[in-house]
């Protein structure tokens, strides 16, 4: 349980808020573009935010927000998903910026992401500031296959510091999925699930007609469209062969696949016979607001994730876009995906086929399950809705209230332009 005397020793807070996210920033992935969002409804309710990340990605303006990077004496110039060598060593100066910004400035409450909710459970209890948990991912499920954040002995120090991070925690927010690992954690914590706001952009039909004809797409193509990164969680080998078995069946399909480093397309081109290659388009990342028509220029959306416990933000943006989805059953997606919303399938070959073809094959239900999927979305995940959410997270905050609420903006963070950023002394 949070420790009360964090909510309610001090009876006027800072307003600044402390964010600190160990990944790069900004990038069109998951974490950096949910970050984004929490920066910017913080900012629209009235706070002030310091946002601590790698030092790696583009600079984007976000009101209110000034971004610090740790310092990168290792001269790391990526970090791909997922635990690496790079992320673990950029990690050590993240705890030495995160330190160094606690002791020098006076912050209300910190929000910490993923392992930085460890050190803030070290950190923040010292100085008498609340942090609020951010679990975006259950870091030791994550590293359970791991060949040495696997062993017993290492998952059973991670298990430690999650449990001491989640105790320590005035608030506790994860991905949708993984409030039941929450519990199993500390079953009496007090957990919200995100309900992060979807991508909505109107796609400009001439616009859609001119990407087909850029990816030599027929106009009576069957597309079904995938878009994220290629990382192997994302079952693309599986996407891979059901789509190759359903070409036999209905040879009007296509796949296009948005988001591949050239790498990775050259190794995913390679699996595919020539006929079936000649189906299949493979494209590097997009900006994400440049995504709306890809989406609308697709038949159908496909996300497979039978592995991970949390809902891809991408979801909520296909269902958003009006578009038949096809889905693995499990804590990925059905949180918010049900058979009336999606052709939900078992993470087999020849069930993914079977849902691929059923879209292709029964165009009325393929409607209403589009129809069913935005309605929901449009409903229950919209960017008010984020903020009331947002609002309610940090009034759970005793003494820790903004000056007034901002005017909503519109503009989307990765659309966002103008430098904020600043480095911290490397100390």
């Amino acid at each position: 349980m949070p420790k009360q005397s964090a909510l309610t020793d001090v009876s006027v807070r800072s307003r600044r808020v402390l964010v600190v996210t160990p990944q790069p920033f900004y990038q069109d992935r998951g974490t950096p573009i949910a970050i984004a969002n929490t920066c910017r409804a913080l900012a629209q309710l009235g706070y002030e935010v310091d946002l601590l990340a790698f030092p790696i990605g583009r600079d984007t303006f976000i009101p209110a927000t000034q971004i610090h990077r740790c310092a990168n004496p290792f001269g790391i110039r990526a970090v791909p998903i997922g635990f690496s060598a790079g992320k673990a060593l950029l990690d050590l100066t993240l705890a030495h910026s995160f330190r160094h910004l606690l002791r020098t400035r006076d912050y209300g409450a910190v929000h910490a992401v993923e392992e930085a909710a460890y050190l803030a459970a070290l950190l923040c209890p010292r100085l008498g500031t609340p942090f609020v948990y951010d679990m975006a991912s259950a870091i030791p499920v994550e590293l359970r296959h791991h060949k040495v954040f696997g062993t017993a002995l290492a998952q059973r120090a991670l298990g430690a510091f999650e449990r001491l991070a989640v105790r320590r925690a005035s608030q506790i927010v994860c991905s949708m999925g993984l409030a039941d690992h929450v519990r199993s954690v500390a079953p009496r914590a007090s957990c919200t699930q995100w309900r992060y706001p979807p991508l909505i952009g109107a796609a400009d039909e001439a616009a859609v007609r001119q990407l087909r004809g850029e990816l030599d797409i027929p106009p009576n193509a069957h597309v079904v469209a995938y878009t994220g990164n290629f990382a192997a969680y994302q079952r693309l080998d599986l996407l891979f062969e059901a789509f190759t078995q359903a070409l036999t069946v209905d040879p009007q399909l296509m796949l296009v696949c948005v988001g591949a480093s050239a790498e990775a397309r050259t190794a995913a081109l390679a699996q595919f016979a020539p006929h079936v290659r000649a189906r299949v388009r493979i494209l590097a990342p997009e900006p994400r607001d440049r995504m709306p028509k890809y989406l609308a220029m697709a038949d159908c959306l496909i996300s497979l994730r039978p592995s991970s416990d949390n809902l891809p933000l991408k979801v909520l943006d296909y269902m958003a876009a009006g578009r038949p989805i096809v889905a693995t059953r499990g804590r990925a997606h059905e949180p918010v995906l049900n058979g009336e919303r999606a052709f939900l399938c078992e993470p087999r070959t020849d069930s993914v086929k079977q849902a691929m073809l059923e879209v292709f094959s029964c165009p009325q239900r393929a409607r209403a399950v589009a129809r069913a999927a935005s309605s929901h979305a449009l409903q229950h995940y919209g960017w008010d809705r984020f903020v009331q959410q947002v609002e309610g997270l940090y009034g759970g905050i005793g003494g820790l209230r903004p000056r007034r609420r901002q005017p909503n903006s519109s503009a989307s963070p990765a659309t966002l332009a103008a430098s904020c950023s600043s480095t911290l002394p490397h100390q």
